[in-house]
């Protein structure tokens, strides 16, 4: 992974599709994992920063799918982690997301307001135009950067941060994300769909002065 920022208080990667944010207990590598290794192998080449009995504090602050990629943000300590996942919650964090879809929205930019739920065995979220018993509301912006027929590619501005929101949405108005097979878009790569997270805007959790973190669109694409 590409570090996009450290401190002494978090460090941003830009996370590649494939790769899970948490630990957890899956079988398949995650960016914690690795951003943990990065700090454990930095700090071996510096045995006298830190005692050899300790291992560094590092958590994600929020998650991006596996399948998707771009700016994620790891908090090196609790205090920080608190800050930041606050920040999330109050929704006063900036999120931009570059997606490509199959075919194009009608229209060039637009409002999607809809309800969200989780399906039953938890894997997908289920949207609807009108609230349904245990559903909540989301809303996300768009804006066409490409020409209809050339890539569809979409700048996104999710006022929300709910579970497969952006997957979802997109795929209700018939606009699924390349690649992504469980919302009916088309298959592209393995484990692999073309949602990255662009952009992030924050407030930093020592010093509340503006961050913004920017992490560059995949090679691939």
């Amino acid at each position: 992974m590409d570090i996009l920022f450290e401190d002494n208080d978090l460090l941003a990667v830009n996370k590649p599709a494939g790769l899970s944010t948490e630990s957890g207990r899956a079988p398949h590598p995650s960016a914690e994992k690795e951003a943990l290794q990065y700090l454990l192998e930095r700090e071996q080449a510096a045995p006298a920063r830190l005692p050899a009995h300790k291992t560094p504090y590092l958590r994600a602050v929020h998650r991006l799918d596996r399948a998707a990629s771009g700016v994620l943000l790891l908090a090196k300590s609790k205090t920080a982690l608190s800050n930041l996942m606050n920040q999330f919650e109050r929704q006063t964090v900036e999120k931009v997301y570059i997606a490509e879809v199959e075919p194009a929205p009608g229209e060039a930019s637009g409002i999607l307001r809809h309800f969200l739920k989780r399906s039953p065995d938890g894997k997908s979220a289920l949207v609807s135009d009108l609230e349904t018993p245990d559903s909540r509301p989301v809303e996300l912006r768009y804006r066409v950067l490409e020409n209809p027929g050339k890539n569809n590619r979409l700048e996104i501005f999710p006022a929300s941060g709910r579970f497969h929101q952006i997957r979802a949405q997109l795929a209700h108005i018939g606009c699924p994300i390349t690649g992504d097979v469980r919302y009916g878009g088309p298959f592209w790569r393995e484990h692999a769909i073309k949602l990255h997270a662009r952009r992030l805007v924050i407030r930093h959790p020592k010093s509340g002065a503006q961050l913004v973190i920017e992490a560059p669109l995949p090679p691939e694409w």
